[in-house]
C-alpha cells in the first residue's frame, strides 16, 4: 500500500513537470517580444501572389501577430493583381511593413505605398509606375484609374499624393524632381527626404532595428505547392511556350506519321496551360470547356466533315476564345495566339516540302494526277488559234476524222453530221483538245491527199 502511494506521488510529480513544460511561454512572447510574419513578393507581380499574401495575413491574424513584414523586389507586373494586393494590405487586421529590397517599380510602387511603413535598401528605387499595354502607354481611362489607386494609397498613410501621381502620369510636373513628359522615380534617399518612405537601411539587422522588431520572433511564410505551381504555370513566358508547344505538337501529330508522341506532348502542354488558369481562378472552367469543344470541332472537321466549313471556323473561334478568357490581358492573348499561328503555318510549310504527311492531306488536297500514263493528253499548243480557220477534210467525218487546217493534219469532229472526204470545212469551236468543224456550203468535194 505504501509503495502504491509512493508511485502515485511520483506519477503526479512527473505529470506536473510535463504540464509546466507544455504550458511554458513560447519564444515569441517569453521575453515580451513581438510576433512577425514574413512574406516575399519577388519578380513579376501576378495573380498567384494574391492568394499567397491573403493566406499570410490570415495566418498572421489567427496567430495574433503584431505585424507582417513584406519583402518586395519587382519591376512590376499586372495591374489587376497589384490592385488586389493593395486591397488585401489595406483591409488587413495586422499592419504591414514593406522592405523594398532593391526596387519597387511600376506595380511594386502601389504595393509599397499601401503598406503602413516603408523601409528601403540603400541604393533602392521606387516609382516609374505608368500603366502600359505591350510597348505602348495605356489609354487615358486606365491611366486615370491607376493614378487614383496610387494617390489613394499614399493619402491613406499621409504621403504626398502629387508625388504618387507623378509616378504614373508623365504630365504631372514636380519641381526639381521630374519634368513634363517624364515619370517620377525616386532613389531610397529621395523617397525618405520627400516622405514617400520612412527609412533607408543597409542590412537586415538595421531593418529589424528601425522597425522595432529586432527582438521579435520572425515566422517566414513560404509559397505552398499549389502557389508555386500557379506561379510557374502562369508565368507569361511559360504559359506562352505551353500554348505554342501544345498546338504545334498537335499539328505535328496530324501532319506527320508517328506513334502518338506528338499528341501526348501536345495534350499534356495544353492541359498544363489550362490547369494553371484553373489554379488561378475556378471560373476558368468556362475556358476549359471552350478549348475542349474547339478541339472536338476541329477533329470533326479534319476526319469526318469534308472541306473546311462551320466546324472548322467554330473550332478555331472556340480555342481563341478560351485563350482570351485565361490570358491576363488581351495583348498577352493576341501574342500567344499569333505565335501559335506562326508555328502552325511553319509546320504546314515543312510538311508540304518534305512530303511526309498523313492521309489528312488526301482529304484536303486533290491527289489524282492527269499524267500521260494515266491516259490524259494535254491539248496541243496553239490549238485555240484554229478557231475560224478553214481547211479540207482529209477523211470522211463520221463524225470524227481528220482535216488539213493551217497546213497541219488535225483531228476534228462534226456536231453529228456526215461530211465527205475533200469537203471544205471551217472550225466553229474548240473545247479542250476537241476541234469542231462544219462543212462550207456550195463547195464541191475535192480530191485530197492524206
Amino acid at each position: 500500500m505504501q509503495n502504491l502511494a509512493k508511485r502515485s506521488w511520483l506519477f503526479m510529480a512527473v505529470l506536473l513537470l510535463c504540464s509546466l513544460f507544455w504550458l511554458r511561454p513560447g519564444p515569441a512572447w517569453a521575453d515580451g517580444g513581438k510576433l512577425v510574419y514574413e512574406a516575399k513578393l519577388e519578380g513579376e507581380i501576378s495573380q498567384h501572389m494574391v492568394s499567397y499574401l491573403e493566406r499570410v495575413h490570415q495566418e498572421a491574424a489567427a496567430a495574433g501577430a503584431d505585424a507582417v513584414l513584406l519583402e518586395l523586389d519587382t519591376y512590376g507586373g499586372y495591374v489587376d493583381a497589384a490592385v488586389s494586393l493593395k486591397q488585401i494590405i489595406m483591409d488587413a487586421e495586422v499592419p504591414t511593413y514593406c522592405y523594398v529590397n532593391d526596387k519597387a517599380i511600376s506595380a511594386g510602387s502601389l504595393i509599397a505605398l499601401s503598406c503602413d511603413k516603408i523601409a528601403m535598401k540603400t541604393g533602392g528605387s521606387i516609382g516609374a509606375a505608368e500603366p502600359r499595354l505591350g510597348d505602348e502607354k495605356a489609354d487615358e481611362k486606365v491611366v486615370s484609374f491607376w493614378t487614383a489607386q496610387l494617390t489613394s494609397a499614399a493619402e491613406s498613410h499621409g504621403r504626398d499624393t502629387k508625388l504618387a501621381a507623378a509616378m504614373s502620369d508623365s504630365r504631372v510636373v514636380i519641381e526639381g524632381l521630374s519634368e513634363a513628359g517624364r515619370l517620377l522615380t525616386l532613389t531610397a534617399a529621395q523617397a525618405v527626404q520627400y516622405g514617400m518612405a520612412d527609412f533607408v537601411v543597409s542590412s537586415e539587422t538595421e531593418l529589424l532595428s528601425v522597425l522595432e522588431i529586432n527582438n521579435a520572433n520572425i515566422v517566414p511564410v513560404a509559397y505552398n505547392f499549389q502557389e508555386q505551381a500557379t506561379q510557374i504555370l502562369n508565368n507569361s513566358v511559360v504559359s506562352t511556350v505551353l500554348l505554342v508547344l501544345g498546338i504545334g505538337c498537335l499539328v505535328l501529330e496530324v501532319l506527320f506519321a508517328g506513334v502518338g508522341i506528338f499528341a501526348a506532348i501536345g495534350v499534356t502542354s495544353l492541359a498544363l496551360y489550362f490547369i494553371g488558369a484553373l489554379l488561378l481562378s475556378y471560373t476558368a472552367w468556362i475556358a476549359v470547356a471552350l478549348a475542349v469543344a474547339g478541339l472536338v470541332l476541329l477533329i470533326l472537321e479534319i476526319f469526318v466533315v469534308p472541306g473546311f466549313g462551320a466546324c472548322g471556323i467554330l473550332g478555331i473561334a472556340s480555342i481563341v476564345g478560351a485563350v482570351i478568357c485565361v490570358a491576363p490581358s488581351m495583348m498577352a492573348a493576341m501574342l500567344q495566339i499569333g505565335l501559335a499561328l506562326l508555328v502552325t503555318l511553319l509546320l504546314i510549310f515543312i510538311s508540304l516540302k518534305c512530303g511526309r504527311t498523313r492521309r489528312v492531306w488526301n482529304r484536303l488536297i486533290l491527289q489524282d494526277s492527269t499524267s500521260t500514263e494515266g491516259g490524259y493528253v494535254s491539248p496541243p499548243v496553239g490549238i485555240n488559234d484554229l478557231l475560224g480557220e478553214s481547211g479540207m477534210a482529209l477523211t470522211d467525218l463520221r463524225p470524227s476524222g481528220a482535216a488539213m487546217l493551217g497546213g497541219k493534219r488535225t483531228d476534228v469532229l462534226t456536231e453529228g453530221s456526215f461530211v465527205l472526204r475533200g469537203t471544205k470545212v471551217r472550225v466553229i469551236k474548240v473545247e479542250g483538245s476537241s476541234v469542231f468543224v462544219i462543212p462550207i456550203e456550195n463547195d464541191e468535194p475535192e480530191t485530197a491527199e492524206a
